[in-house]
């Protein structure tokens, strides 16, 4: 992945890595992470306490352009932005917000990039599954992996009652917040990978964990991402 353009958050992240802080700070609000969660149902959980391997296979997903997966709300970049950034100490917000808004604009770049429908909630989620998934496992999520795992988060969130009823205020910080974590967590990491840090390392990662395990509601030891998207071991 290129590489993040702003220098100023990547050194108030490593501050924040190396006082071990990070895994409050870089992790969604709980409000985001319940929300995620409550829109994503609990399939994986269910499924590993029928005795399955896998999570359920969705139904087949909503055509690109599908309203019933797409944020159609008005975009608020820099509210969204701001209050990911308040999790982090108040000299250092204004840089934050920075980070999370050129990591969407990032991301926008990757929807292009993988033909992806823009304003996808169902994309955002698993960007930001992914983002974290590979920032904890310390390897990138293949492109084809990445494709799978979006049609399943939007076959689970066309599904879900909660989601449909979300107004569109909601979708639309939902669909941006996610989108700039994962993006985030998953350009940072390729830093630490061109730059190692042990100690800065291992504080990320337990980053990607809380925020994962937050966001799904299992443990990150028993998820992998492959070509059938999310599963449970």
């Amino acid at each position: 992945m290129p590489r993040f353009p702003c220098r100023a958050a990547l050194a108030v992240l490593a501050l924040a890595l190396a006082c071990g802080a990070a895994t409050a700070q870089v992790a969604p609000s709980l409000s985001l992470a319940e929300q995620m969660r409550s829109m994503l149902g609990t399939p994986p959980a269910a499924a590993a306490a029928a005795g399955g391997k896998t999570a359920p296979t969705p139904a087949p997903p909503p055509a690109a352009g599908s309203a019933s997966v797409i944020a159609g709300g008005p975009a608020q970049l820099r509210q969204s932005a701001t209050e990911l950034a308040q999790r982090f100490p108040a000299a250092h917000r204004a840089a934050m917000t920075q980070a999370f808004e050129e990591s969407f604009a990032f991301w926008q770049k990757l929807e292009t990039q993988l033909g992806l429908a823009p304003n996808d909630v169902g994309a955002a989620t698993a960007a930001f599954i992914a983002g974290n998934y590979a920032a904890f496992m310390q390897q990138q999520v293949p492109d084809e992996d990445f494709k799978a795992l979006v049609a399943q988060m939007r076959g689970l969130l066309a599904r879900n009652p909660g989601f449909g009823q979300a107004s569109p205020a909601a979708r639309r910080t939902m669909y941006e917040q996610l989108a700039m974590v994962g993006t985030f967590m998953a350009v940072y990491r390729e830093q630490l990978k061109a730059r190692p840090n042990p100690a800065e390392e291992v504080n990320f990662r337990n980053a990607a964990k809380a925020n994962l395990e937050a966001g799904i509601g299992l443990a990150v030891e028993r998820i992998q991402i492959g070509p059938q998207g999310l599963i449970v071991r």
